[in-house]
């Protein structure tokens, strides 16, 4: 698995954002927030991939370095956890940004702007490279017993970091995502009801532009993907990390 699947998922994944960065590097998206968030999300995910993946490749062939060094060990969490974070707080921000365009309010919809989502992004690298910051002390490899070689040394770091990372990395996120992106569809299901009579009474349409409804979709989609997928995860490692901790005291 770790040989040969890990090498596939790490292609295909680098397909996928890679396109994506070509898509949402045109003109024409560097001005739209949703498409500039979409962008470092896939820059974001990129780094998590191969920090994360390429270790797991490595260690299918026992030539996995931080897995027996300190420095590369804790270099590699931090990576990993701040990368991971970006990106799913990043797609939280297009989620919002999308809600805020979709409202006929001008005060929300002048919330979305450039400024504000590069301060944001911004705000959220910092904030993570914070709470993730105790990997250079909890960080240790060749572990024994644990759920990876590079991994807390200690139950304290291990809940911290689990907890931390479910809530920053999927709980949280996903729970703002689904809020907003239901208002988003309420608000653009509004939209719709209103044009219905204009289009009959004066043969007029006035709408969202065709991008805007394309990112919308594309957020959709992306929403209930990262929370079938995400969610299991954290709970399995919520879980893996309670029952070593049992049978430590057992």
């Amino acid at each position: 698995m770790n040989r040969y699947l890990t090498i596939f998922i790490l292609l295909f994944g680098s397909f996928g954002n890679i396109i994506n960065l070509f898509i949402f590097y045109q003109p024409k998206h560097r001005t739209n927030p949703c498409a500039i968030y979409f962008f470092y999300t896939s820059i974001a995910d990129l780094i998590a991939l191969y920090s994360g993946l390429l270790s797991r490749v490595f260690a299918g062939f026992s030539l996995d370095r931080s897995a027996t060094d300190a420095s590369i060990c804790k270099i590699r969490a931090f990576i990993i956890w701040v990368s991971t974070t970006a990106s799913s707080w990043f797609l939280t921000y297009a989620t919002v940004d999308r809600y805020c365009i979709s409202c006929r309010d001008a005060r929300h919809r002048n919330l979305s702007n450039l400024r504000f989502t590069r301060k944001l992004m911004f705000i959220t690298i910092i904030g993570g490279s914070l709470i993730f910051a105790e990997t250079f002390y909890c960080y240790v490899p060749n572990l024994k017993n644990s759920p990876l070689t590079c991994y807390g040394y200690n139950i304290i770091c291990r809940l911290y970091n689990e907890i931390a990372s479910a809530l920053m990395f999927v709980f949280l996120p996903s729970t703002i995502m689904f809020i907003f992106g239901y208002w988003t569809v309420q608000n653009v299901r509004k939209l719709n009801q209103a044009i219905a009579p204009m289009v009959i009474t004066h043969r007029t349409i006035v709408t969202m532009k065709r991008t805007d409804r394309q990112l919308i979709q594309m957020l959709i989609v992306q929403i209930i993907l990262l929370t079938i997928f995400n969610i299991p995860l954290a709970i399995h490692r919520l879980y893996l990390t309670s029952m070593l901790h049992t049978s430590k005291i057992l």
